[in-house]
């Protein structure tokens, strides 16, 4: 028997005493299953907006109904907006999805409807008041916006749009203090 099988150079044990061929056939499928078995794991976190790769992320974008999709944006937010699409979905049409929709870009909403205003604005109108502070307000921000602001209203109403910029200070304080006191001990007498 001058086929004998080294089991030191096999990382399996082999389902018989096979030919040498038999034995190499094995090897080769193992490492094929092993190597689909890597790809099974993938495959699993590519619905995770967390765990996708970055170059998949727009796939899983467009699969999740994300309309709006700028590959400048920062990682971060890419991530986010398709980890909240079901919910931005659910709420579409409504004060939430607008203010949510805006606040994945740092932008802060006030909204206000046709009667909540002083005198009462055209019925089926709303306010937004946009905020900003992280850049200045420029053309591209404001098409920016309005685009986020339609995709996320309901298509039936018309809107008047305010950009604001605030300015967030920062405040420092500092406080010291410093007290000294001061003993004198006398020698005791009767």
């Amino acid at each position: 028997m001058s086929d004998a099988i080294d089991d030191s150079d096999t990382p399996f044990q082999p389902l018989h005493q096979g030919s040498a061929l038999q034995t190499q056939l094995q090897t080769l499928i193992g490492q094929e299953l092993t190597t689909l078995e890597q790809g099974a794991d993938v495959v699993a976190t590519l619905w995770q907006p967390a765990n996708c790769p970055l170059a998949l992320l727009p796939w899983l974008a467009w699969s999740q109904g994300i309309k709006e999709w700028d590959e400048s944006w920062p990682e971060a937010i890419k991530r986010q907006l398709v980890a909240d699409s079901y919910q931005q979905h659910q709420y579409l049409g409504t004060r939430f999805a607008i203010t949510n929709a805006l606040a994945h870009f740092d932008m802060g909403a006030q909204i206000s409807e046709w009667f909540e205003h002083q005198p009462m604005s055209e019925p089926g109108t709303f306010r937004v008041d946009v905020y900003v502070s992280h850049r200045g307000i420029d053309l591209p921000l404001i098409k920016e916006t309005r685009k986020l602001i339609d995709r996320a209203k309901r298509k039936s109403v018309d809107y008047n749009l305010h950009m604001n910029l605030q300015a967030k200070p920062v405040v420092e304080l500092n406080s010291i203090h410093c007290s000294s006191s001061m003993t004198t001990i006398y020698p005791y007498t009767h």
